[in-house]
């Protein structure tokens, strides 16, 4: 992306001096520096775009490994449960939990509801009644 006051120069160079040259600086030199530079970052975002196709593909192969790894690890304590020497060598191994990936629409979701602070009372007041509170009121209506 070309800065605007950048893009604001090359549109005076393209318009009102476009027939001048300053020494080696014309409107044609500019603009194909200018060309030069949007192709430069149009290769960052494209391979931007590939790191993170990749980043996500390499996070989501290693979640899947450490899944089977802890199954794994699950199955060979049960069948060390009779070899002392293999149990112990297993029960040193301490795999990382796997990470909780919330999802868009979850994480939409927990942000819009209402936290048990915000919940409101049955009279539209915040939090809860306080004690003795509301029981005269019922009290007085049954009457």
């Amino acid at each position: 992306m070309i800065p605007s006051p950048v893009q604001a120069l090359l549109e005076v160079f393209s318009g009102e001096l476009a027939d001048l040259r300053f020494g080696d600086m014309d409107a044609k030199g500019l603009a194909q520096i200018a060309d030069e530079a949007q192709a430069a970052t149009d290769a960052v975002t494209t391979a931007q775009a590939t790191l993170d196709i990749a980043r996500a593909k390499l996070l989501e192969r290693q979640e899947t490994l450490l899944h089977a790894a802890q199954r794994a690890l699950a199955y060979a304590r049960i069948y060390a449960e009779t070899n002392d020497e293999l149990r112990a060598r297993l029960d040193g191994i301490a795999l990382p939990r796997p990470a909780k990936r919330a999802t868009a629409t979850s994480a939409e979701e927990l942000r819009k509801s209402p936290t048990p602070m915000q919940a409101k009372t049955g009279d539209g007041r915040r939090g809860r009644r306080r004690k003795g509170e509301g029981v005269a009121e019922e009290s007085t209506a049954a009457e």
